[in-house]
């Protein structure tokens, strides 16, 4: 009896360790490519919502699949303000597998990506509360320059003459994360490597690696309480980070606040209007430079769960 249950253990062993090893090896493989690196970054304050915009890891975290929109109006009332339009779709695949999609489409003033990909993560369990996760990405995207639409003081400058594009470039990215169960949860990604290249060194771009941390806090059975933040750090540029806490009502209805470092601060309202349709809105005041120009900025996002 004693044989039976140690060659049991040992093969529960081995089958832990060939998938942790595959987790790892996944990682490793998208690391290998990367010959430089850079980020365009594009801004979101429903990060907890949809945590896949910045790391592929979490696809298929949830049982549930889902299909995510959001819009983003930043700085209304502002000339050539950002505006970005992304979906993304979180799809469980098997019980350790999780494949995605995400579009994307972010314009401000002459600058505008879009970008398509895919994801594709992989779960273990490390014991009966903690998970580990890994993710990669790869897709497409581009990069344009316009300028027609300027109005220079100075006209004649060779380098805001004609608009630039990189055309459709390859571009790849990774994310871990460890969690316990549907509480704390601690991710690393970087969701694309490879900068744009537009022929000119006038042009530059920075690799971002972004940091989350959460949790979920139960504080009576019809109230959770969910903090988080998100770090952004790159070489040779200022760390920033969000603070978020929202209040979760009756499973159903969410109230919060979030606050951007020297940026801005917010709030967030959200509704689980049908079982498959959630609300979401965030309305932001900056507190930077930009408060003498614009006094909002508005995001929106649409979760349509695929319950059966």
């Amino acid at each position: 009896m004693k044989a039976s249950i140690d060659f049991n253990q040992r093969v529960d062993q081995f089958k832990w360790t060939k998938s942790l090893l595959t987790l790892v090896s996944l990682v490793l493989l998208t690391l290998s490519a990367q010959t430089s690196m850079a980020q365009v970054e594009s801004m979101y304050s429903s990060y907890r919502l949809n945590p896949q915009i910045l790391s592929p890891t979490h696809v298929g975290s949830d049982s549930v699949s889902d299909i995510t929109v959001i819009n983003r109006q930043q700085w209304v009332g502002v000339e050539g303000a950002p505006v970005t339009y992304a979906i993304s779709g979180d799809f469980k695949f098997k019980q350790q597998n999780g494949i995605g999609f995400n579009a994307m489409y972010d314009q401000a003033g002459p600058v505008k990506v879009t970008a398509i990909s895919g994801d594709y993560a992989y779960h273990i369990k490390l014991n009966e509360q903690w998970r580990l996760s890994g993710g990669i990405r790869a897709g497409f995207s581009n990069l344009s320059l316009d300028f027609a639409g300027l109005a220079l003081v100075h006209d004649g400058d060779a380098l805001f003459s004609g608009s630039r594009s990189t055309g459709l470039l390859f571009n790849t990215g990774w994310g871990l994360k460890i969690n316990k169960g549907d509480g704390f949860f601690l991710s690393l990604s970087q969701p694309r490597l490879f900068k744009y290249d537009l022929g000119s060194g006038s042009y530059k771009d920075v690799a971002y690696f972004y940091t989350m941390v959460g949790t979920k806090l139960k504080l009576n059975d019809q109230i959770n309480l969910y903090p988080s933040a998100l770090f952004r750090s790159a070489k040779d540029v200022p760390l920033s980070w969000d603070a978020n806490v929202y209040a979760q009502f009756h499973n159903r209805f969410d109230v919060g606040f979030n606050y951007r470092h020297q940026d801005s601060w917010g709030a967030r309202l959200g509704v689980q209007a049908t079982k498959k349709i959630y609300v979401g809105y965030v309305y932001e005041m900056p507190t930077s430079a930009m408060s003498k120009m614009s006094l909002q900025s508005h995001e929106i996002a649409l979760r349509y769960s695929l319950v059966k």
